[in-house]
């Protein structure tokens, strides 16, 4: 029975001991493979979440290739960490929530830097600033934002462009997107719309002979950066270097003024 007794206690000992040993196996490893920065070049490629249905941002062109001024943004970035760009496109109510199983290793999609989103993820250096912009039709008398106190502003209602407009002391037009919203504007059944800056010179871009002017002054303001997970500060590094030296030495200036007629990043 001694025996006996003695050899079950040799077999428990030696399995507690191994699994002690398994488990700090896969604590180094649960470690190591928390280094994403690391994880990207080991496996030579960085996944990258956008939407590619958001012209002028991310878009496919005529042949069907995925292009857009944020796309080339990302390939540079790629670039510079000597991997290869992988993008996965998904729709924007769900586009942030990939980061949460590791769908891709960060998203661009001119997405602003905010309190709320700093809780849960992280956030490089601001690429470029979101400039809230009025936008009147030519031949309107308007030509501060003080004048637009009392008019009309064709916006979506729940945009904080609407709020926008309120603040100003405008009355809402209700409509259902931009180009609506542009629509009255050049049909003189509002006095003017607010929306992002560069979408209006993406708009003007393409319609050079549109009768829409640009009121100088913004509304409102965000910045805009790329988001990634918490907890990887060596990879967060990376990506603000590239984006330092980038717009420093004018990479993305030219990318930005291919997309938008003129430099809109971040200064």
């Amino acid at each position: 029975m001694k025996k006996w007794l003695s050899a079950i206690l040799l077999t428990l000992s030696v399995g507690a001991l191994a699994a002690c040993g398994n488990n700090e196996t896969t604590t180094e490893t649960d470690s190591s493979s928390t280094n994403k920065l690391e994880q990207i070049q080991e496996s030579g490629v960085i996944t990258i979440g956008l939407e590619g249905t958001f012209p002028p941002f991310s878009y496919h062109d005529e042949t069907g290739a995925l292009t857009g001024f944020e796309y080339e943004i990302a390939a540079q970035i790629a670039e510079d960490l000597g991997v290869e760009a992988k993008y996965v496109e998904t729709k924007w109510d769900s586009l942030i929530a990939g980061l949460d199983t590791d769908k891709y290793d960060f998203v661009i999609n001119n997405i602003s830097i905010t309190d709320e989103r700093k809780q849960k993820y992280e956030f490089t250096i601001p690429y470029m600033e979101s400039v809230a912009t009025l936008a009147v039709h030519s031949d309107s008398e308007i030509s501060s934002l003080e004048d637009f106190a009392g008019k009309k502003a064709a916006q979506t209602v729940t945009s904080n462009f609407a709020q926008d407009a309120r603040d100003l002391g405008a009355e809402i037009v209700p409509t259902e997107n931009l180009t609506n919203s542009i629509e009255l504007v050049l049909q003189k059944r509002a006095d003017g719309t607010i929306h992002d800056r560069v979408t209006f010179l993406t708009y003007l871009k393409q319609q050079p002979d549109a009768p829409i002017k640009l009121i100088d002054g913004k509304t409102s303001s965000s910045e805009i950066a790329l988001i990634l997970n918490q907890d990887n500060e060596e990879f967060r590094e990376a990506l603000n270097d590239i984006i330092k030296k980038r717009i420093e030495d004018g990479t993305f200036a030219k990318i930005s003024e291919k997309y938008f007629g003129e430099n809109v990043m971040y200064q």
